[in-house]
C-alpha cells in the first residue's frame, strides 16, 4: 500500500504533512535499533520534493497532518469505550434520550446546540471517518488565536489544534491502523470554525455558555418579556445567537411560557437579522428551557 498520492492529496489543500509509522499513530522511526523517531514538529511540510522523499523512504507510512502550520483544528469523534460514560458529566443527560452508549459526534452535536448554534451547519465541513470508526471534523482556525489542548469530552471528543510547541496532529485520509482505514467522509472545503466553537476552545477559556451571559446586563423583566425582547432586538454583529440564549434562559427563569418565548424572542431574533432565520431561533430558545429548566428542577 503506497499512501504517496495521499500525502501529495494533503499538501494540495495547503496542509503540512510528516510519515507516521505504517499501521501506526506514532511518527516515523528513523532507525530500528534506537527509540529515535522523527521531530515531525520540525519536519512537517508542504513541499512537494520533500513529500516525494519522505514517501519514496517510507511509501506505506501513514500521513500525518501537522494542524498549527496548517491553520487546522480538528475535532475528534470518537466511538465509547463503555456503557453510562458520560454519567457525572455536563454531558450526562444525553443518555437519558440516546441510551447508554454515546459517541462523540452526540457530545459535539449537544454542545453546539447548546451554544445556539445549527448542528447541520456545524457539520459541514470536510471530515474523515477514522479507523475505529469515529469522525475527524476539519475546521479552519484563526491563526492569531492560540487554541486549547483541553478536550471537550476526554476520549470521546478531543481536539487537535495549535496549542504548545508543536500543535497536535491526525492521521490523514488513506492512512490505516490496526482498527482499520481513515477514509473522506465529506469531501468539503473545510469551513471556518464556527466563532462559539473558537471562544470555547481557546487557550484558557472553556464554558462559553455562562461566559456569555455576562456581556449582557439582565433587564428587570419581573415576568414580562418586553425588556428580553429588547436585548434580542438590539443585540451587536456577532452576538445575536448569544443574546437569544441568555434571553431565553431568562424568560425561562420567568416562567414565561415556553410558547411566547419562541414566538416574541424568536421574531425579534429575525427582525436583527439572526443568521439562520426563525428555525435557527426556535432551535436555540427551546435548547435554552431545556438548560435553564434543568437548572431549576
Amino acid at each position: 500500500m503506497n499512501l504517496l498520492a495521499d500525502a501529495v492529496r494533503a499538501i494540495q489543500r495547503g496542509w503540512y504533512v510528516f510519515p507516521v509509522q505504517p499501521l501506526e499513530k506514532t511518527p516515523h522511526k528513523i532507525r530500528e535499533d534506537k527509540p529515535w523517531t522523527l521531530k515531525w514538529g520540525e519536519r512537517s511540510t508542504n513541499d512537494l520534493a520533500a513529500v516525494l522523499n519522505y514517501w519514496q523512504w517510507s511509501p506505506e507510512a501513514n500521513v500525518g497532518i501537522a494542524c498549527k502550520p496548517s491553520n487546522l483544528f480538528v475535532v475528534d469523534c470518537d466511538m465509547p469505550k463503555r456503557e453510562y460514560q458520560l454519567a457525572g458529566s455536563r454531558f450526562a443527560e444525553l443518555h437519558d434520550t440516546r441510551g447508554p452508549m454515546v459517541d462523540g459526534t452526540g457530545v459535539f452535536e449537544y454542545l453546539a446546540t447548546e451554544c445556539g448554534a445549527d448542528w447541520a451547519e456545524v457539520r459541514n465541513t470536510y471530515s474523515v471517518c477514522t479507523g475505529s470508526l469515529g469522525i475527524h471534523y476539519y475546521y479552519r482556525w484563526p491563526e492569531d488565536v492560540l487554541s486549547s489542548q483541553a478536550s471537550i469530552f476526554k476520549g470521546l471528543c478531543d481536539v487537535r489544534g495549535n496549542g504548545g510547541k508543536d500543535g497536535g496532529y491526525v492521521l490523514g485520509a488513506g492512512s490505516c491502523t490496526e482498527k482499520g482505514g481513515y477514509v473522506v467522509e465529506n469531501d468539503l472545503p473545510v469551513a471556518d470554525a464556527p466563532e462559539w466553537l473558537v471562544r470555547y476552545c481557546t487557550d484558557g477559556a472553556r464554558d462559553v455558555v455562562p461566559a456569555s451571559l455576562s456581556e449582557f446586563v439582565r433587564p428587570a423583566s419581573g415576568g414580562h418579556i418586553s425588556g428580553l425582547e429588547e436585548a434580542v432586538l438590539t443585540a451587536p454583529d456577532g452576538n445575536r445567537n448569544n443574546a437569544l440564549l441568555w434571553a431565553a434562559r431568562a424568560a425561562c427563569n420567568d416562567s414565561i411560557p415556553e410558547e411566547e418565548a419562541v414566538s416574541v424572542l424568536g421574531n425579534a431574533y429575525v427582525l436583527n437579522g439572526g443568521d439562520g432565520g426563525q428555525r435557527q431561533a426556535e432551535q436555540t430558545i427551546r435548547s435554552a428551557y431545556r438548560l435553564q429548566g434543568r437548572k431549576l428542577a
